[in-house]
Order: C-alpha cells, then structure tokens, then sequence
C-alpha cells in the first residue's frame, strides 16, 4: 500500500489538504494527476458481425377451451418521473392440444478443473489480474444548473463498504459524469491490473433550490443550513482537484480519490459528452413517451399438457 507523507496525519485538523499534498514527489501545481494508471475497460466488441438469426416458423395451436376476462393493470413507468401505464386489458389462457415443440438442447458439459485450458487459464490470471474490489460511493454535487461547470462534489467514499475507514472530500469535478461506467480499471507499473467497481449513490444538489429553502425555512422561524463549500480552483484551469476534510490516511479510500481523480484527468471530456449524450437521449425519449403514452397489452397465455422425453427426465434428475 502506499505510504502517505506524514502530514496527512493531520487531516482537517490543521490544515485542509488538497490533492496537490498527496504527491510527496510532484511539481508544484502537479497534484496527484497522472500519478495512477487508470481507464475505463473498453467494451467487448465482437469484430465480425453475426449472422442474421432465421425467424422461427409460427407454432399453429389447436385450442381446447378458451376463457377471457378484463384485468385493470397499473405497471412501473420506463422513467420513474413518468406516470403509471394502466388501463383495462384482456387476459385469455388457452387450454390447447400439444404443439410437439422440440426439446432445447443440452446443457454444455462444464470443464473439469484439472483440464489443461482452465489451468493456464487461472495461472495467467494469478499473474496479471489483482482481482476486482468494490468501493461504496455517495456524491452530492452542488450547482447552478445542469451544464454549470463550476460545480462542486461533496464525496464519501466507503472502500469495501467499510464505514471506518471513510474519506470525505470536496472535489472540483461533477461526479454525475461517472454515472455511465460501473468503475474503471488501474494498470500496475508490474504488468497487472486490478478492476474497481464502483457502487454509486449520487444526487444534484441545485444552489437556486437550496436558497429557496432557505428562505422558506426562515419564514417559517427554522433553520437550514446550507453546506460551506471550501475554495477549490477551477476545473478548466487547475485540472481535477480535491480538497480532503476527513479521513484516515491509510484507507484505500484515499487511493480511490486519487484514482477518480487520475481517470477525470485523462478521460474528463469523454465522459462529460457521454454525459450529455445520455441526457439528450433520456429527455428526447421521455419527450415521446408523453406525447405518445404506451398502453398495456391485452395477455394471451396457452397451457398444454407435455409427454416426458428422455432429455426432459434426465434434466428433472
């Protein structure tokens, strides 16, 4: 694990430390940036295109008996700001004679653990992958509006989900651009590599609506207060930053800041017009549900009673 510099001991106590402190060995103005390898995986691509898959032939179901009856439905919205889909629809279920559908195939045999492909498989994992760890992530990000690029995260970072060895930090950079990847991979100067997911809680924070509560508040004769947020520099000029407020110095959490941080340097832009574009599609496809509002479709369910083959009873086995 990497040795932090000892004034670190002192975190929040003395004297706020930014990311530029966490770098023992870096220039001035250098921060931590770069210090880590990191990317995000890109995704698994398949070079050459499948072949197209040939429609099945339509079964032809001779039915036996028939009953249909009205069920009022009420489902989940694609979008949970979208109301309900509900209405009326018919549900038939249809006693039907058997269709004499083909058996699916058969499970693929699994690999034994002494076979010779999994051997060399594990043992070039032992040698390159470091494994995959989980880090607990709660980001509230404080700004004017959704393209404000001023804005500030409020971050908590739990590794493993261990609550005691929590980092909280303010940092310069608008965590709601890590909403797209799951977390991102750290390359070893060794050769190996180590993937880190990330489980991320996450919500805007707009400063026009918190002053308005503030004021409603103080109408009413209560108290609200609205976080101070510290002095960081701009994001366009100084690059990513962080400001540290609390935590222990030997956390992997402290790890992780820097990490996050490292991947905004190098992949920032990408992942703000990833951003947007998911934001543009989102509004566009929430713009035509409401203009057009799915209905849901009447049921047909079909039941038939099925000779047992060979295959089926050695699957019930």
């Amino acid at each position: 694990m990497r040795i932090p510099p000892p004034c670190l001991a002192l975190l929040g106590l003395l004297s706020p430390l930014t990311g530029q402190d966490l770098a023992a060995d870096s220039s001035p103005g250098l921060g931590t940036r770069f210090k880590w390898n990191v990317e995000i995986p890109a995704p698994i691509v398949q070079v050459a295109p499948a072949e197209p898959v040939k429609e099945p032939e339509p079964i032809k179901f001779e039915v036996l008996s028939s009953r249909t009856k009205e069920v009022y439905v009420r489902e989940a919205p694609e979008m949970s700001d979208l109301p309900p889909i509900e209405g009326t629809i018919k549900m038939t279920i249809q006693k039907v004679a058997n269709p004499g559908l083909t058996d699916p195939p058969p499970p693929l045999p699994s690999l034994p653990p002494d076979d010779p492909a999994v051997l060399a498989r594990l043992q070039e994992l032992r040698e390159t992958y470091r494994g995959t760890e989980l880090v607990f992530l709660s980001a509230s990000v404080y700004m004017e509006n959704d393209g404000a690029e001023n804005a500030r995260t409020l971050l908590r970072i739990y590794p493993n989900g261990e609550v005691g060895k929590e980092v909280v930090a303010w940092s310069n950079v608008n965590f709601l651009h890590l909403t797209g990847p799951g977390g991102y991979r750290v390359n070893y100067a060794d050769g190996t590599q180590q993937d880190i997911g990330i489980l991320m809680g996450i919500s805007p924070m707009y400063t026009q609506t918190m002053r308005r509560m503030a004021e409603r508040a103080a109408q009413a004769g209560r108290e609200y207060h609205e976080p101070e947020i510290p002095k960081l520099p701009d994001l366009a000029e100084a690059g990513p930053d962080f400001l540290i407020v609390e935590g222990d110095d030997e956390s992997p959490a402290m790890d992780v800041l820097e990490q996050l941080h490292d991947l905004f340097e190098g992949s920032g832009e990408k992942l703000k017009n990833q951003y947007f574009a998911r934001e543009k599609a989102r509004a566009e496809r929430k713009g035509y549900l409401l203009a057009n509002p799915p209905k849901p479709k009447d049921l047909k369910v079909r039941v038939w009673r099925r000779t047992p083959t060979q295959n089926s009873q050695k699957e019930s086995r």
